[in-house]
């Protein structure tokens, strides 16, 4: 056998080969591409791109009166907050709870006109 006197010449050859490759890699990555673009080409592709829009939509009276709705429960859950203590027996805390619910609903719902959530 030939290599038996050095037993870790696969050692060797694996390091020489990843500093090969190493340097090849280093080389390619610096290397500097030429960059070939006529003179008008963004010119010309925003000359082919449609006109662009703007689109406003208006707002319906309903998600109107749904950001008020929306703005007045929070006034609400934040004055109650004062008076509610963390008991079924207490009515502020119960209305608070409600108002919780409600302002989930509203905003839910608000979501859903709004398109929130679709591709």
């Amino acid at each position: 056998m030939m290599n038996q006197t050095n037993p870790g010449w696969k050692d060797e050859a694996r390091n020489a080969t990843d500093e090969w490759m190493e340097t090849a890699i280093t080389r390619a990555l610096e290397a500097k591409g030429a960059v070939d673009a006529p003179e008008n080409f963004a010119a010309r592709v925003r000359a082919g791109l449609p006109a662009r829009t703007i689109r406003r939509s208006r707002w319906s009276l309903s998600q109107a009166a749904g950001v008020v709705s929306a703005a007045a429960l929070v006034i609400g859950l934040c004055l109650l907050a004062q008076r509610a203590r963390p008991s079924f027996a207490n009515g502020p805390f119960d209305l608070e709870l409600l108002l919780i619910v409600e302002l989930a609903g509203v905003a839910a719902w608000l979501g859903a006109q709004w398109g929130v959530g679709r591709r």
